[in-house]
């Protein structure tokens, strides 16, 4: 096995290896500076993960699916959710940011987590894995809370506050 692919982040992992974020949604090719919002990689009902095994089964809409990544490893591309989001580019894009040393990610756009008014993200990600630029990820508890637009020009707007880090 090469150093490269000894040193790809994968699901159940003491060795916590983390890689950047892509530079683009696998599913929109937009940048997270043209939608706003955070990077999401996982939720119930879509997401992708490396893992060291393979899996399958999840409903009949939202299939889980698994890859190989490579002919050199144990390691496999992990995709569930709907079929007509994971299309064989996006499957393929997936697989190339994590042979590059980069976190695939999609936005909350392409992820469900927008604004039911203006289709903006909303401020607070409810439900979601979401990957920092650091390439750590934390989850997005459920509250019973509104947590608003984050489209100033939205009727649904409101100013939220969060624990991240200034630029």
């Amino acid at each position: 096995m090469s150093d490269e692919a000894t040193n790809l982040p994968y699901e159940s992992t003491s060795e916590n290896l983390k890689y950047p974020p892509a530079e683009k949604c696998i599913f929109c090719n937009k940048k997270i500076e043209e939608i706003g919002g955070s990077r999401i990689i996982a939720q119930k009902l879509r997401g992708v993960i490396l893992s060291t095994k393979p899996q399958s089964g999840g409903k009949k809409d939202t299939p889980r699916q698994s890859y190989k990544l490579d002919d050199k490893t144990d390691r496999y591309v992990v995709v569930w959710g709907e079929k007509e989001l994971w299309t064989a580019s996006a499957i393929e894009r997936a697989r190339n940011e994590f042979l590059s040393k980069h976190s695939p990610w999609y936005c909350q756009i392409c992820g469900a987590r927008k604004c039911s008014k203006c289709n903006s993200p909303i401020n607070y990600p409810m439900g979601s894995d979401i990957l920092d630029e650091d390439g750590y990820s934390s989850h997005c508890a459920i509250f019973p809370v509104n947590p608003g637009c984050s489209n100033k020009e939205c009727e649904e707007y409101k100013e939220w506050k969060t624990h991240q880090k200034d630029s």
